[in-house]
């Protein structure tokens, strides 16, 4: 039988890696949002309205739901943002690399080479993984818990 190791030795680092990146990638959108939204235009995924949106706020939601998860607060839900961001990246950088598209991705804010799609692919599954398995280890976390007392 496999050995599982203790939640938090897993938990711990997984938390740090994964909100580590999403609050840097946040802000260093967030200090260049003109240059973040003409990235997203060169995905030829949204209008420009959309995208200069997305630019404002996207960085944003990123740095809030990385300390969410850092700090463990409202931990469910940064989990399951960031497992939801980490898809729809997936989706934009695969469907750029399907179209044939020389783009720089924007994820780290301003890059000066072109993206390697493979990288950004395997950097996006890992994100999605790593969220997985923290929402695995608290659903698992929570079912062993003893149910709280009944009030009257």
């Amino acid at each position: 039988m496999i050995e599982i190791p203790e939640p938090k030795v897993i938990e711990w680092p997984l938390r740090l890696a994964l909100g580590g990146v999403f609050v840097y990638a946040g802000v260093m959108k967030a200090l260049d949002a003109q240059q973040f939204a003409i990235d997203i235009q060169h995905y030829e995924l949204t209008p420009w309205t959309v995208s200069i949106v997305a630019a404002v706020y996207l960085p944003w939601l990123e740095i809030i739901a990385g300390v969410a998860l850092l700090v463990r607060r409202f931990f469910v839900g940064a989990i399951a943002l960031i497992g939801l961001m980490a898809a729809v990246f997936l989706v934009a950088i695969g469907s750029a690399w399907w179209r044939g598209l020389d783009i720089t991705c924007g994820c780290f804010g301003r890059e000066e080479n072109r993206t390697n799609f493979g990288q950004h692919i395997a950097l996006n599954l890992a994100m999605l993984v790593a969220a997985g398995v923290l929402f695995w280890l608290e659903w698992r976390a929570r079912s062993d818990s003893p149910p709280p007392p009944h009030s009257q």
